[in-house]
């Protein structure tokens, strides 16, 4: 077991102070802590500063020493975790480090950040989904380091911070708010985390006016008769595999990254020999079963299976093209990137210029909405919750509505009975 003990050198009024560290019988290391002492306070056979009313500055020296020790003893279970050699250079290095000569790598919040080891203890299994936000997130802070000049440490996550970070994601990245958003809480979490492993942080980062600010989001959807128009649709290949991936979206209600990875094995029969898709979510790792649509029927039974292979890019560029050439291009609210600036943009738009990859699960959602029962909606969608589900299909909760009106529509008939039996 590592031990750090504390001597000094020489018979001088102010001799220096020296820490030796020992692990076993290989590991012995000294060098000077640069602190001061006079040889009268000081208790060579405890190692530590004596307990004299005459010296002024006992309390003060002591609790350094204590937070050298501290800070040594720590960093030695790191080293040896992480597989390195304690060498008289470390030791050096940590007492520069100490002293504030040089700041701490380990304090750097971006490395915090990328602790792939501290990432999987705070998220159970995190999917690749997660580590993708996590890494989007990471390389946003980077940019932002680099636009202010400076690395950030991990007490230098506070409101200032949270202020200039919305201001720089917002203005210069052309970020959304919900995009902002997501950023911010997965800070947080990194520092809700330094905390629970005893690193100091800044206490505003986990204070409530550190929040997550979020908006209502715009999208668009492809109504049935829409979707009719792209069924009818030709063209070149590229554009009909395309189309036939986008048809399939909007019956499954699929992620893309489910979608695109749909194949003939992932279809089975039930107990009635109707065939159905049964496929795990690669962001929730629910199963779910979806039966299959006509129109996906046809598109399988007309290409002995699923479509070509395609990228969520091209998917993404190539359905606008297909929705541009059947005539979707009526002027709707919502948002794209401008591609000069790179800024986000909110207006009216050709409704083609809006459609991407989510339009397709969107649309199932609301699509079958009002005709089938939420909960029946969302065994497909994979949302937890009605809240959840209605938020993201921008309706409120009004089923209380027609319970009143249930309730106050028998009314009449009951005071009219009650006044007959008076």
């Amino acid at each position: 077991m590592a031990t750090v003990n504390f001597i000094i050198r020489g018979k001088n009024v102010l001799s220096t102070i020296y820490a030796r560290v020992k692990d076993g019988r290989t590991i012995d290391l000294t060098t000077t802590t640069d602190l001061l002492i006079n040889p009268l306070y000081w208790s060579k056979r405890k190692g530590e500063v004596k307990q004299s009313s005459e010296f002024k500055e006992k309390l003060n020296l002591t609790n350094k020493l204590e937070d050298l020790r501290t800070l040594l003893l720590d960093n030695i279970q790191a080293e040896k975790l992480n597989g390195k050699e304690l060498t008289s250079d470390w030791l050096k290095s940590m007492i520069d480090i100490f002293h504030k000569r040089v700041k701490d790598q380990s304090l750097e919040f971006i490395y915090l950040m990328q602790k792939k080891e501290s990432l999987s203890e705070r998220i159970n299994k995190p999917s690749p989904l997660t580590l993708k936000c996590y890494n989007t997130t990471i390389k946003r802070l980077e940019k932002f380091e680099e636009h202010k000049n400076q690395t950030l440490y991990i007490k230098d996550i506070d409101l200032t911070f949270h202020s200039d970070y919305v201001n720089f994601a917002s203005k210069v990245l052309g970020l959304s708010i919900n995009s902002i958003g997501k950023d911010l809480r997965q800070i947080k979490t990194v520092c809700f985390d330094a905390k629970d492993r005893g690193i100091q942080i800044n206490e505003q980062a986990i204070s409530k006016r550190f929040n997550s600010p979020s908006e209502k989001t715009d999208f668009v959807t492809l109504t049935e008769i829409e979707i009719i128009k792209i069924k009818n649709f030709t063209g070149p290949n590229y554009l009909c595999n395309a189309r036939d991936w986008l048809i399939i979206g909007c019956w499954t209600g699929c992620r893309v990254k489910d979608l695109i990875e749909l194949t003939s094995h992932k279809i089975l029969k039930n107990i009635d020999g109707k065939d159905f898709i049964r496929y795990t979510q690669n962001k929730t790792k629910k199963t779910v079963d979806i039966p299959l649509h006509p129109h996906v029927i046809e598109i399988i039974e007309r290409l002995q299976g699923f479509p070509r292979e395609i990228s969520d890019v091209k998917f993404n560029f190539y359905i606008k093209e297909v929705c541009k050439r059947v005539g979707i291009t009526n002027q709707v609210y919502g948002s794209k990137q401008n591609k000069e600036t790179g800024l986000k943009e909110t207006g009216m738009f050709p409704k083609s210029e809006l459609i991407r990859s989510h339009t397709c699960r969107r649309s199932f959602a609301t699509n079958h909405y009002n005709k089938l029962p939420n909960k029946v909606i969302m065994a497909v969608t994979g949302h937890s919750t009605e809240k959840q589900f209605l938020e993201y299909i921008g309706e409120q909760e009004n089923t209380h509505l027609n319970e009143f009106i249930d309730v106050w529509g028998q009314e009449p008939e009951k005071i009219h009975s009650i006044n007959k039996l008076t």
